[in-house]
């Protein structure tokens, strides 16, 4: 086995002691699934959850329809027609795990021997794999980026996308795959090459980037700025655009943040030319424009507001209608994302992940309880709050597709009915 992590590793991680029971009742037949969760953060990366027109509220927490352990891990869910896949620990291997929808059997597995293990953040795989073209694209916590057919868990490609010498980030490679025209882009740093392109067919190495850094903890995004698509990633100490076609630089703007310079929330494009930068340990939050220089063509950036009223450590902000909703630490707050001004401070909830859905957020916190409040800038109101997991460690995101809430922590994996929501 390879273990990485250069912490004293968790006694009794591996074993599912502890961990529930799988369990599921006698169940109805699913309903039609007619969207993939297809990968962090949802289908456009971005927290939105798709419905339809007609989607009613949620007023309660939804209906167990079946829960198991699992391994450890802080990868989220993504899932692919009926299948739930997830990256979780097995004992001594890292396994790309896909799950039966309907009752939670396994499917198939794909794993690598291997092991991450650190003091803060724990045991298991950090990174959330990608759905494409009828694909699935892991990143392993070994630098192994897999493509696989779902179908039967059968791996097409698999190659090594960090170098010889590889220093890895002190909380383990923790970015998701991005696919985009073709290439699959993953930003795992390095002494050179930062960032790499590879074919989403052959897993050829298509470009590496002139960047070189630490990696950090941020996954690669396409942000539309200036009716252009710019590939917005990060190394220690700096936020980076890359042409996506090319991988070359377009711009860098320096990003310090207290503790180690390591970027964990994504980016958000605020508008056709603005975008948001947001961290914890005391950084805040900082709207930022773009331009170009009318003689030159250069990037210009320009500071439109900062906020120490929202601090988020790791937990992604959304943008709704113009408003941001995140939590700044612990705290849920409400921002107007053209000024930065605070509309409102609701309550602690951990460092959870937030959902938005039609106009009301979902939250899963760290310790497993579910909230829903109202996304309205106005004021704020939680509708309901109870646990829906244990109270093991949950840095996991959640998908909802359906009306079927999937989620999972470091010990037990489930998929809940909230059928009066759909």
């Amino acid at each position: 086995m390879e273990w990485r992590g250069g912490m004293v590793p968790h006694i009794g991680l591996a074993s599912s002691a502890g961990a529930p029971e799988n369990s599921s009742a006698q169940v109805e037949p699913l309903r039609k699934i007619t969207s993939d969760w297809s990968q962090f953060r949802g289908p456009k990366r971005d927290g939105h959850v798709p419905h339809p027109t007609d989607h009613q509220a949620f007023a309660e927490l939804p209906t167990t329809r079946w829960k198991m352990a699992c391994g450890a891990g802080h990868s989220s869910i993504i899932t692919h027609g009926q299948q739930v896949i997830t990256l979780e620990q097995r004992g001594d291997r890292e396994c790309l795990t896909a799950r039966d929808l309907s009752d939670g059997s396994d499917l198939w597995e794909v794993s690598e021997n291997t092991r991450w293990d650190d003091m803060m953040s724990g045991e298991g795989p950090r990174s959330t794999p990608t759905l494409a073209n009828g694909k699935i694209y892991a990143l392993f916590s070994n630098g192994i980026l897999a493509c696989i057919d779902p179908e039967d868990g059968r791996t097409i490609w698999k190659t090594t996308v960090i170098e010889e010498g590889y220093d890895f980030p002190e909380w383990g490679i923790s970015s998701s795959p991005l696919i985009w025209k073709n290439q699959v882009i993953v930003n795992p740093g390095g002494k050179s090459g930062a960032v790499k392109s590879y074919s989403a067919q052959s897993g050829k190495l298509l470009w590496q980037s002139q960047l070189s850094g630490r990696g950090v903890y941020l996954s690669p995004t396409i942000l539309p700025l200036l009716g252009e698509d710019h590939l917005i990633t990060a190394i220690t100490g700096k936020i980076v655009s890359l042409d996506p076609h090319t991988g070359k630089t377009r711009w860098e703007h320096p990003w310090k943040i207290f503790l180690n310079n390591a970027q964990i929330v994504q980016p958000i494009a605020l508008s056709g030319n603005s975008f948001l930068l947001v961290a914890g340990y005391g950084k805040g939050a900082e709207c930022i424009a773009l331009s170009r220089a009318p003689e030159t063509g250069a990037y210009l950036l320009e500071s439109q507001w900062k906020s120490k009223n929202l601090k988020a450590k790791f937990s992604n902000p959304v943008l709704k209608d113009g408003y941001l909703y995140g939590f700044s630490e612990n705290l849920l707050v409400c921002l107007e994302a053209s000024t930065g001004k605070l509309q409102w401070r609701g309550k602690k909830y951990g460092y959870g992940r937030i959902l938005v859905c039609g106009e009301q957020l979902i939250i899963l916190g760290n310790t497993g309880v579910l909230t829903v409040v109202d996304a309205n800038p106005e004021n704020f109101r939680e509708v309901f709050s109870g646990a829906l997991l244990s109270d093991a460690r949950c840095w996991n995101g959640p998908a909802l597709i359906d009306g079927y809430l999937i989620a999972r922590n470091g010990e037990e994996i489930a998929c809940f009915d909230w059928e009066n929501g759909i």
